[in-house]
């Protein structure tokens, strides 16, 4: 575990190339280990396919989630929240495919076990979330800004105001309320997440980047 986490953390690092060797180094010795059904061994086969979606490898990543999602529903079954958390990156990969419609599908059907299973939870507001970006891509703006307003009101509630994800989600929402709403609503709604992301995240933080990107 201890191999796999400095893997994890040199791909979050940046060098998704090294932390690929050396999950590929130590799968085999893990599954050796512990057995291919160990609960241990599937996180890390997750954490392999991140790291192929990290490099932009995208067919072979989806390849891998599939594969480890197929042996979680089996040995863990549908519900568990493992299980669920594969399901959610398979439709993000499905989406990085091209295939947004399928990708939308999932999410849904993601949804509705995590909101049973999980309730109010991290993993089920970033699906509500992810949902509503994909809507807004699909040509749905006008569902897409009802579902990132209404997450939004719960990241909120359940993250805090000056959480990443919740601006995160206010930045995705007047993306699309400049389609929806005009650009001088938007603009108002830009100015104050601005500033929002430079107290709370500071100034050099991608998402404050990004947003002072989209005021110019």
């Amino acid at each position: 575990m201890t191999r796999s986490s400095r893997a994890r953390f040199l791909r979050d690092s940046g060098d998704a190339p090294q932390a690929l060797h050396l999950f590929r180094e130590l799968l085999p010795t893990m599954t050796a280990a512990l057995g291919p059904a160990h609960v241990d061994v599937l996180l890390a086969r997750q954490e392999l396919g991140r790291t192929l979606g990290h490099l932009g490898r995208t067919s072979d990543a989806l390849t891998c989630i599939t594969e480890l999602f197929e042996d979680q529903e089996r040995i863990l079954g549908a519900a568990h929240p493992h299980t669920l958390s594969t399901r959610f990156e398979l439709a993000l990969l499905v989406a990085r495919s091209g295939d947004l419609h399928r990708a939308i599908r999932t999410l849904q059907a993601v949804l509705s076990d995590q909101e049973r299973v999980l309730g109010l939870h991290a993993r089920t507001l970033s699906t509500r979330h992810q949902l509503g970006r994909l809507l807004a891509q699909t040509g749905e703006p006008e569902r897409a800004l009802e579902v990132l307003s209404e997450v939004l009101r719960d990241q909120e509630r359940f993250h805090g105001a000056s959480h990443p994800r919740t601006l995160a989600t206010r930045y995705d929402q007047l993306l699309v309320a400049r389609r929806t709403q005009g650009a001088q609503t938007a603009a108002v709604m830009l100015a104050a997440l601005q500033e929002d992301c430079r107290r709370a995240l500071g100034s050099s933080h991608p998402l404050t980047r990004a947003v002072t990107t989209a005021a110019t």
